[in-house]
């Protein structure tokens, strides 16, 4: 074996070991997730959720303005990535908390905008965690270089294990919309001290004015990339906050953040896991092409059943959960978790566009996404209302990430077909397994108990979704059962040897 091969494979394990670390995190968020979702539903009201929804369009926007891309061009930075440190350090402090004045002065006018005054306290809560966060960007680039995914899930998990815990804890004591609000600075600052102690950042050093040159340059088109993203997902809200009333927002609010969880854990996982070995593989494109292909078809086949078992799901499991209360949120669950999944392997292309550095490229698919997403969302609400903005929303997603997938791998040589795989094979196969448990659920035998009903769609859709699988798909079966499967009896018998 080469010293070439032996690296790309330290690599490849390193990367199957950290997805197989974040997946796991994954499931195991999705679940702190629907259980926090379960116990804030019942203690706060539609009109929480809505406001806390409207504040996030401000902060959400000002921190993608903040969060520049310094930590991927350091990430890009690795063999001299101690001489950059003490500058991306200082910079991103900096920004950060001019980051944080600007989020306050912003914080009037947008209660102004929303004819909302509650926005005021709340978006200045959030933005005190801006600064406290960005002190950890360079310990968490240094941690992800060295691979160490098992940290960052460990990371990842008691972040969103604090969040959730405390913002149950907040919304019993009363405090309604602040629930969300308060726990971010709080997370964020015992986020920064455990990173610090992993991988404590260089800030004393001398640096060159090229250097900050190089890192404001490289980072500008990352920042419009950024910002138009996040302009983009906090574009329903923004139309909403103007047609609707805080608790139609609120059951949309509601909605999205229940359908987009396994997209943004799955997706979002995988990409971090994905890109430092993409960076890796930089001089290597054969490699980078083949990465990508097999994580964008893992987390295909991954994703849909996951979104669609929600979407089929959703109406038994929220009135069995809560009655009528969050019945109006139905509709929108339903439509998000089929359109949302769609979104998930662009996380993947994009990563792969940052590996390769092509930041103007990127820029400008956003710039034809970012009127294209408003376009649609805009005369969604003026035809439909938020039902409107929903449809609106997912047909965005069902559309322009496959479109952009496509034309980013194209250039690498795939095929259509093969990205057309990546999407509508385990669609077709969801839509199989999950109609035909809710055909079943629906007849007189089940119909009428919501318990009974979700547990026919659950346990037919896992017995036809992985038989199909296994029938038209099986490489793809057998690298889901091996990836899991092998990892964890492995693991069982590291643990019967040390006990």
């Amino acid at each position: 074996m080469t010293a070439k091969t032996a690296g790309s494979s330290g690599v490849g394990k390193a990367a199957t070991s950290g997805f197989l670390w974040l997946a796991v995190q994954s499931l195991a968020a999705r679940g702190i997730g629907f259980i926090s979702q379960l116990f804030l539903a019942r203690l706060l009201l539609p009109e929480d959720f809505g406001t806390i929804g409207l504040a996030l369009t401000v902060t959400a926007i000002a921190n993608s303005l903040i969060s520049f891309g310094i930590d991927e061009v350091l990430l890009q930075r690795q063999k001299t990535m101690t001489l950059w440190e003490p500058l991306a350090f200082w910079m991103s402090a900096g920004v950060s908390v001019a980051g944080m004045v600007g989020m306050f002065i912003a914080a009037p006018f947008a209660a102004h905008w929303y004819h909302s005054p509650a926005l005021v306290g709340l978006i200045m809560a959030i933005a005190v965690a801006t600064p406290l966060r960005a002190l950890s960007t360079v310990s968490a680039v240094k941690v992800r270089a060295e691979m160490d995914f098992r940290f960052l899930a460990a990371c990842n998990t008691f972040e969103i294990v604090a969040l959730q815990v405390l913002t149950i804890i907040l919304a019993a004591l009363g405090t309604g919309a602040y629930a969300f609000a308060i726990p971010y600075p709080i997370v964020a600052l015992v986020r920064t001290v455990w990173l610090w102690k992993r991988a404590t950042p260089s800030i004393k050093g001398r640096y060159k004015a090229i250097q900050a040159r190089y890192l404001v340059g490289n980072s500008t088109l990352i920042l419009l990339n950024r910002t138009c993203i996040e302009f983009i997902n906090q574009g329903d809200y923004i139309v909403l906050g103007l047609i609707a009333s805080k608790a139609m927002v609120g059951y949309y609010f509601f909605a999205f953040r229940f359908a987009a969880q396994p997209v943004r854990m799955l997706a979002g996982n995988v990409s971090n896991v994905v890109f430092p070995a993409l960076v890796q593989f930089r001089n290597d494109p054969a490699r980078q092409t083949d990465a990508v292909l097999r994580a964008c078809r893992l987390l295909g086949y991954l994703v849909m059943p996951f979104c669609f078992l929600q979407a089929g799901l959703a109406k038994p499991g929220l009135h069995l959960l809560f009655g009528d209360r969050w019945m109006p949120a139905v509709p929108y669950v339903i439509i998000l978790s089929i359109g949302l999944p769609f979104d998930a392997i662009s996380w993947i292309t994009g990563a792969l566009q940052s590996a390769r550095r092509e930041f103007a490229r990127s820029c400008q698919y956003r710039l034809i996404a970012f009127p294209l997403f408003y376009i649609m969302v805009g005369l969604g609400g003026y035809w439909g209302g938020v039902m409107g903005v929903a449809l609106a929303v997912a047909a965005y997603y069902f559309v322009w990430p496959p479109i952009t997938s496509y034309l980013i791998l194209i250039g690498s040589g795939v095929s259509a077909l093969t990205v057309a795989e990546f999407y509508f094979m385990p669609m077709i196969f969801s839509c199989i397994a999950i109609g035909a448990g809710m055909a079943l659920a629906q007849t007189s035998l089940f119909h009428g108990n919501d318990f009974v009903e979700c547990l026919v769609i659950g346990i037919v859709t896992c017995i036809i979704y992985p038989a199909l699988l296994a029938v038209f798909r099986p490489e793809m079966f057998r690298e889901i059962v091996n990836r899991f499967g092998g990892k964890l009896k492995k693991r069982r018998r590291t643990g019967e040897a040390s006990a």
